[in-house]
C-alpha cells in the first residue's frame, strides 16, 4: 500500500510474484551445441533403425525432446540432418589415414579387418554406419555419401604405406572394400546368420584369410570363360 490514499499502488508487488520467471516453451530447448549434438544422436538412431525414407522431422525432434522449428533452424531439412549426422560422427578413410599398420606380426589384410569392423563393433559408431549403408542402398538421394565414403576409404587404404607398392593397389583396395562392406551389411544390417551371431574372433578368422588372398600380388586378374547357355 501507498501513502495514505488508500488505494493500491500497481507496482507495490510482493517481491515473490515480481521474481518470478517466466515459464518456458514446451517441447523446445535452448539451442545450444548440446541441443544440436542430441538432434544428431537421436537423428542416427532413427535413420539406422528405420532408414531414410521413413524418418521424419518431427519424429527426430520428438526422439530428441525438441521443437521441429528447431530442428529445421539448425539443419534446413532431412538431408541436412542426415548429412551432419554422418559428418560428426566418424571418418573411416581418417582412420586409415592416421592409423599406423602396426608390426611386422599383423598381416595387411588384418590390419585392414581390424580397423573396418572396428567401427561396426563399437556401439558409438555403429548406428552412424547402419544409417549410412541402409539409407544409401534404400535411397537415391543418400546414396552419394555411402559412395563417397566407401570411395575415400578405398583410396585411404590403397595410399597407406604397405599398399601403396602393390601393383593395381586401388583396384585390389577397392575390391577389398566391397568384401568387407558386403560382409558388414549382411553381419550388421541384415544379421543373416550364422554371421550375425559369431563371436567377433571366429568371424575375424574367417575374414582375414579370404582378405590376404584378395590383397596379395600374387592374385592376378585372369579371363573366366563365358558360361554357354542353351
Amino acid at each position: 500500500m501507498s501513502g495514505g490514499s488508500g488505494k493500491a499502488d500497481p507496482t507495490d508487488v510482493p517481491s515473490a510474484r515480481r521474481s518470478r520467471p517466466k515459464r518456458a516453451r514446451s517441447g523446445r530447448r535452448p539451442g545450444d551445441s548440446g541441443t544440436r549434438d542430441q538432434i544428431l544422436e537421436a537423428a542416427l538412431h532413427l535413420f539406422a533403425d528405420r532408414g531414410y525414407a521413413r524418418t521424419t522431422i518431427r519424429a527426430i525432434a520428438e526422439a530428441a525432446q525438441v521443437d521441429p522449428a528447431l530442428v529445421h533452424h539448425f539443419f534446413v531439412n532431412k538431408e541436412g540432418v542426415f548429412d551432419a549426422a554422418v559428418n560428426s560422427s566418424f571418418s573411416v578413410s581418417a582412420t586409415f589415414d592416421e592409423t599406423p599398420i602396426g608390426d611386422s606380426s599383423t598381416s595387411q589384410a588384418a590390419w585392414l579387418a581390424h580397423a573396418y569392423f572396428s567401427f561396426w563393433e563399437n556401439e558409438k559408431t555403429r548406428y552412424a554406419m547402419t544409417a549410412v549403408y541402409r539409407a544409401g542402398m534404400a535411397d537415391s538421394a543418400t546414396s552419394d555419401v555411402l559412395r563417397a565414403r566407401v570411395e575415400a576409404s578405398s583410396k585411404s587404404w590403397a595410399s597407406a604405406s604397405g599398399y601403396r607398392g602393390l601393383p593395381d593397389a586401388e583396384t585390389r583396395t577397392a575390391l577389398a572394400a566391397g568384401h568387407l562392406a558386403g560382409l558388414a551389411i549382411m553381419r550388421y544390417v541384415l544379421q543373416i546368420q550364422p554371421l550375425a551371431s559369431m563371436e567377433y574372433t571366429e568371424f575375424m578368422a574367417w575374414v582375414v584369410p579370404a582378405l590376404e588372398q584378395r590383397l596379395s600380388p600374387q592374385l592376378e586378374p585372369r579371363k573366366v570363360p563365358k558360361a554357354e547357355t542353351d
